[in-house]
């Protein structure tokens, strides 16, 4: 089986266009995509600090629309020529979207910038915060949220926890038996019941989308299924805003011995499944001119 991922929150790095924006494709894209999304994207993707990447409203639409433009520019529009299945990493969700034939390239890039503003005000209505909890026992970790919420199951043993950071601070100083936790630098509780009002504002906005059913096997966050229906997946999307990210479930459904593209910003997922997915052949895509060779 041949599989394309679609990261999400988390992967940017300063700079990380820079080798992309030499391909006249990729640069013409991402162009029309700094219109569709009100953002500049170049400026985004080579000169901007960490910290201004960071900033959901900001970082949403910035990975989203990177991944897009490195499919296109490799792959065309013909995706499920070259890929059996599709999926994606929250906010990457989007982008899968677009590649499947749920959406258009339009509809996500508004959607998802739609999306991230509404989640950085929700974010600005109440402190609070996320942290990585990395360890094998999730009923141990369960057992020691209190008010915390999982708002990851990332696979591979790790999780990302959401809450008040007073909570946050006591877990992080007394973590569950056999894990690490990590303060995340996010601005909010993505994925959590935190995002409730966030979810409500942007309601409108997805039940008037209109959605195809996907044209190739695309993978839901939600359950690791295979999505039957487009207008459903947009519903979950709209849902995911306030529920966890199940991203363990999609790895399940992934088969081994499998070859894996992983769009740009790469190297999240491609560590995910190397963990997770027996004997997977993986190519991180870093630049346009990278060749997918599939080392063993």
């Amino acid at each position: 089986m041949r599989y394309l991922l679609s990261p999400g929150q988390g992967s940017q790095k300063p700079g990380f266009l820079k080798p992309w924006l030499e391909n006249e494709t990729f640069a013409s894209l991402i162009r029309q995509y700094s219109e569709a999304t009100g953002l500049d994207l170049v400026h985004l993707g080579t000169e901007a600090t960490a910290e201004e990447i960071a900033e959901t409203s900001i970082t949403q639409p910035l990975i989203v629309s990177a991944s897009l433009a490195s499919a296109r520019t490799l792959f065309g529009n013909e995706i499920g020529s070259h890929f059996d299945v599709l999926a994606g990493h929250s906010v990457g969700e989007f982008a899968a979207a677009a590649l499947s034939g749920v959406l258009t390239d339009e509809q996500a890039l508004g959607l998802v910038t739609a999306r991230a503003q509404a989640m950085q005000k929700a974010a600005q209505e109440i402190e609070t915060g996320m942290a990585a909890a990395i360890g094998a026992d999730q009923t141990e970790l369960e057992k020691s949220l209190g008010d915390l919420q999982i708002a990851n199951y990332n696979g591979a043993n790790q999780y990302v926890v959401a809450g008040s950071k007073t909570a946050l601070k006591a877990l992080s100083d007394n973590p569950p038996a056999g894990f690490r936790v990590i303060p995340l630098i996010v601005s909010g509780a993505f994925h959590t019941s935190y995002m409730q009002s966030a979810q409500d504002s942007l309601k409108d906005a997805f039940d008037s989308t209109e959605a195809k059913d996907p044209t190739m096997t695309l993978l839901s966050n939600r359950d690791g299924n295979p999505v039957a229906s487009g207008k459903e997946f947009v519903s979950s999307l709209l849902n995911q805003v306030s529920s966890p990210v199940r991203w363990e479930l999609c790895m399940d459904a992934m088969q081994s011995d499998s070859k894996f593209v992983e769009l740009a910003p790469s190297g999240v997922l491609s560590n995910l499944v190397k963990k997770t997915v027996d004997n997977a052949e993986i190519c991180a895509l870093k630049s346009p001119n990278e060749s997918i060779d599939f080392r063993q």
